[in-house]
């Protein structure tokens, strides 16, 4: 019993330990001299600025924008491309080496389509976080 006891009383003060500095630090935000003093600064999501009325990096912001066209490109490049290698293998009559080059050149195509939506997603999102 004695022992169960002490368990129970380090298991609470460990609980109060932890909870303590969360409850002090909510009531502290370091940021506060920084968005205040700073003009820059308070563009930034950091000070709860709403930024989504910003051309640059807003919902429909030009960097958004650029970078779902060129994705848009690319893709199309590269959706081209597979076709082109696919009409190259239906065509190689047998030879390997013709066979072997569309195959390689349709593997190409494939993991470039898969890196440009990669890419576009991580950048709309990262452009969406700004």
């Amino acid at each position: 019993m004695n022992a169960v006891l002490k368990r129970l009383i380090v298991a609470v003060a460990a609980l109060l330990c932890l909870w303590t500095p969360a409850v002090a630090s909510a009531a502290f935000n370091p940021l506060d001299s920084a968005c205040q003093s700073d003009p820059a600064a308070r563009t930034s999501a950091a000070c709860g600025i709403d930024n989504s009325k910003d051309p640059l990096t807003g919902p429909h912001g030009v960097l958004k924008r650029i970078t779902l066209l060129l994705g848009l490109i690319a893709g199309i490049a590269a959706v081209i491309i597979l076709i082109l290698s696919g009409f190259r293998y239906i065509i190689s009559n047998g030879d390997a080496q013709k066979a072997a080059s569309a195959r390689s050149s349709a593997l190409g195509a494939v993991i470039g389509l898969v890196i440009i939506i990669a890419s576009t997603s991580i950048i709309v999102f990262v452009v969406g976080k700004l």
